[in-house]
């Protein structure tokens, strides 16, 4: 095993040591220029070398705002206030000192192009299906309305419809190669040790058998050469209630971000039982990393093995392991956050193409091994459910169902959880079902239909057999009583262009938490009152594949998770590393 030590960019030596001693707090108002306080407002804190390296916190009804301590000389911070539809104007010092106090002034503006998500700018209507096709299938690897998409749509202004098309087919074929390269833009290196020659890489860049089909781009390409904007300097009459649904922010909220001393591709994170420390994926480097966040210090392990391995999805069990879905090398790993030991569980020999992808987890996200001892594993290349035995490794393969129309490349067998008996995995695929595999009978049970579009994604279970699927492309969350077979209850969400990859069970506060792409922000459902909320994140492009929930404090744990990777246009972010970051939001309640 080899391992590495580092310290967060800045945060070296003395300056490390002498912060601790530092505890500086902002507080201060929001109130408009007649004087009436603002609620809502999104103060930022950039604390430049510390760990967070920003600290948000929100004006609330009174106008009144707070930060918690921060470990840094009020001098040295820089701040800056936000909200969808205002724009500060002018900023007085109250006090200053080891605390800082400070009376903002904002006005409203109706000019808020530059302030919304990306799924401001997709066109059409909920609850058409262009509408939902263009979100499920361009939202993927990145927004909808991303900045590298919004230049590529302003340079083909004023072209005539039939160039438009013609150009949008173009950027699908384009993405369609990209989706198998690994890296910042541009790099060379394919994915899955694949080969330009390679028939499997040939056949996902195929139209017919891609990710992207032509059955998909006769619905999605003429929406984006008729209907995407071709123009980003003008929207008006937005309201960001109205959009994107009420507040759930209060006084005591804090979003916190943690700059990463690398430029790769940080998917997602994961809490384990009895550490003290955050881990998390380096998918293209080959290795997971640990925070503390007390100091910042990072710390790497990387994934042993021949050749790419590619950390992918990790998930925690309630030993303190990590079960770690090696997308490009096919296995499974798990790795011992106590021990610091690994174990590779390979792929059956001769296999050629599998990525595997997601573990069932349970009520607690974490995985659980059956009665049999097994786990068990989504395969989205080969559309196959995996049990692998925890002790000996031994690997049974499964096939699950193909809908009419499909291939199993492109239906993409995805999330998985596992029935609190045990005794069933619930699955979705993409462009497919949601169904259940009976782990004793071995035989599939369910299989729920989804329109073109929807996309079933990563889901959660209750510890009474409730599940809580996200329809990616739908923007809906739907309720399932696995026990009657049937769906109960489909709600809208706020944001139906929002795009949610994933969801996450919070039992103690009988809440849902919901992991958008598309939308900038984190989103809340109570079950009981079926009441949803809104928690903006501290900068735009927040792309986000899970949510991590820590059990003992309430606290969630996420990663902007952008393609492509590594550094970012200062121009465009106003810094290199704008979103290769781990957040953890304090909800405050």
């Amino acid at each position: 095993m080899r391992r590495t030590l580092v310290a967060l960019a800045g945060c070296l030596g003395a300056l490390c040591v002498s912060s601790a001693a530092l505890a500086a707090v902002v507080r201060g108002h929001v109130r408009d220029t007649a004087g009436k306080p603002v609620p809502f407002v999104r103060i930022n804190i950039d604390v430049p070398g510390g760990a967070p390296a920003t600290t948000s916190v929100f004006s609330v009804e009174d106008g009144s705002f707070a930060s918690p301590d921060l470990a840094a000389d009020a001098k040295t911070l820089r701040i800056h206030a936000f909200r969808i539809g205002w724009e500060e104007s002018g900023r007085e010092v109250v006090k200053s000192g080891d605390d800082l106090e400070l009376a903002i002034t904002v006005r409203p503006i109706e000019n808020v192009a530059h302030q919304v998500p990306a799924s401001a700018w997709v066109p059409g209507e909920p609850g058409t299906r262009p509408f939902h096709m263009l979100v499920s299938e361009c939202s993927n690897c990145h927004q909808v309305g991303a900045e590298r998409v919004r230049r590529f749509s302003r340079a083909i202004d004023g072209a005539p419809p039939e160039s438009k098309q013609i150009a949008w087919e173009a950027i699908v074929q384009y993405m369609r190669s990209q989706a198998l390269r690994m890296g910042p833009s541009g790099q060379t290196a394919l994915r899955w040790g694949l080969s330009e020659d390679h028939p499997d890489y040939q056949m996902a860049v195929a139209p017919e058998t891609s990710f992207f089909t032509p059955r998909d781009m006769e619905i999605v390409v003429p929406v984006l050469a008729n209907d995407f904007p071709t123009r980003f300097d003008e929207l008006s009459g937005y309201d960001d209630v109205e959009e994107l649904g009420e507040f759930g922010v209060t006084k005591a909220t804090v979003v916190e971000e943690y700059s990463l001393p690398s430029f790769g591709w940080t998917r997602e994170v994961a809490i384990a039982p009895g550490s003290d420390l955050v881990w998390f994926l380096e998918l293209d480097a080959d290795r997971i990393g640990s925070l503390d966040t007390k100091t910042g210090a990072v710390e790497w392990y990387e994934v042993p093995g021949e050749g790419p391995q590619g950390p992918h999805t990790v998930n925690a069990d309630s030993k303190g392991g990590l079960w770690i879905a090696l997308e490009e090398s096919y296995g499974m790993a798990r790795f011992d956050t106590a021990t610091k030991e690994w174990r590779i569980y390979p792929p059956p020999e001769g296999l050629k193409f599998a990525i595997t992808h997601d573990a069932a987890f349970n009520a607690k996200r974490q995985v659980e091994p059956d009665a049999q001892g097994r786990i068990w594993l989504t395969l989205v290349g080969i559309n196959e459910l995996w049990s692998i035995h925890v002790d000996t490794g031994a690997i049974e393969r499964f096939p699950m169902p193909i809908p009419e129309h499909e291939q199993a490349f492109h239906v993409f067998l995805y999330g998985a959880a596992l029935d609190p008996n045990g005794k069933r995995v619930w699955w979705t695929q993409l462009h497919g079902y949601l169904g259940a595999f009976n782990t004793e009978t071995k035989e599939v049970e369910t299989v729920v239909e989804f329109p073109r579009g929807a996309m079933p994604r990563r889901l959660a279970i209750d510890d009474d057999g409730t599940l809580w699927v996200p329809l990616f492309g739908e923007g809906q969350l739907v309720k399932y009583d696995t026990a009657a077979g049937k769906e109960v209850a489909r709600y809208d969400m706020p944001d139906r262009a929002g795009a949610t990859y994933s969801v996450t069970l919070d039992q103690k506060r009988g809440a849902i938490w919901l992991a958008t792409t598309n939308s900038d922000r984190i989103y809340r459902f109570d079950v009981e009152d079926e009441r949803w909320r809104q928690y903006p994140l501290p900068r735009q492009e927040a792309y986000l594949r899970s949510i991590e929930l820590d059990h003992a404090t309430g606290d969630l744990w996420t990663a902007y998770s952008n393609l492509p990777i590594g550094k970012r246009d200062p121009e465009v972010f106003g810094t290199e590393d704008a979103n290769n970051r781990l957040v953890r939001l304090r909800p405050g309640d």
